[in-house]
């Protein structure tokens, strides 16, 4: 398959970037937003004809503890999931921290609590295990969960920022489905939402698959109003590029890891796609 190439070899893969990151933003913008003049709910500040607060139901209790570190970019999209996370997690159970570096001065909470029990965050680096894998310990029985929230190169920037996280372990997902977050368009065919992957991890570790539908029930109420009022559904760069679909240029290291790759349009392209991950979300 010939994948699409830029006539220039010297174009400026920084413009690319901020190119698709513009696109992103503009296609997640909540046009019901834009009108001043209508309420905002105040639990799940979205005006009040959108307002997805009736899809909410609350989990009673967790064992286990979600740690959301959160890049700074993601307080601008209207479309953020955290919020469902807000709502729908006991408080005492969900932590949020908005930064970039998380030092011990600034953060003491957030080193409190990875150090009053095992802490496993949710990154593919090169020696995550399954989350089948991950169990609580026997001793405190129960784990911090802890999910970096951002597009993906912005997790990688969050991970890379931030030395104690390299200490800690880390799993990667074992699910093959793709996102339910159609309105926001993903790198690669294995990248979930936030809220998707803490209700993935949080399943597992609770045994409990009510929890995945109690936080996956919001976001489809969100992305079905948004495609019902204009929005349409996106697929994922690799999606598009494994069917020749992809129009915008590719340089020539994302080219060569491309052409290794045997594409059958008929199934679900690139399921081992860890590697491409950091090239396609640029």
């Amino acid at each position: 398959m010939n994948f699409s190439s830029s006539s220039n070899d010297q174009f400026n893969q920084t413009d690319l970037e901020q190119y698709d990151e513009a696109w992103n933003d503009l296609a997640n913008i909540n046009i019901d937003a834009l009108d001043e003049s209508r309420e905002i709910c105040s639990d799940c500040q979205r005006p009040q004809s959108v307002c997805f607060c009736l899809d909410i139901e609350p989990i009673a209790s967790l064992k286990n503890h979600l740690i959301v570190l959160q890049h700074p970019n993601e307080l601008k999209r209207c479309l953020r999931t955290t919020k469902i996370l807000e709502l729908c997690i006991p408080s005492s159970n969900y932590h949020l921290f908005n930064g970039k570096r998380f030092s011990f001065g600034k953060f003491t909470r957030l080193h409190e609590l990875i150090a009053e029990r095992e802490t496993v965050v949710l990154y593919p680096s090169s020696d995550a295990v399954s989350l089948s894998e991950i169990f609580p310990n026997k001793a405190s029985n129960s784990l911090n969960v802890l999910v970096l929230d951002g597009t993906w190169s912005q997790a990688r920037v969050l991970y890379n920022s931030n030395p104690f996280l390299r200490s800690l372990r880390c799993f990667k997902l074992d699910t093959a489905k793709p996102s339910m977050y159609v309105i926001r368009t993903q790198p690669a065919e294995i990248c979930l939402s936030t809220v998707e992957a803490a209700a993935l991890s949080l399943t597992h570790l609770e045994s409990n698959p009510i929890i995945f539908e109690r936080l996956t029930r919001p976001l489809k109420t969100i992305c079905d109003h948004q495609l019902h009022n204009g929005a349409v559904e996106h697929q994922s760069k690799e999606f598009l590029i494994s069917r020749g679909l992809y129009r915008k240029p590719l340089n020539k290291k994302i080219r060569r890891k491309l052409e290794t790759k045997h594409f059958d349009k008929n199934a679900t392209p690139l399921s081992d796609s860890n590697g491409l991950l950091k090239l396609l979300d640029r």
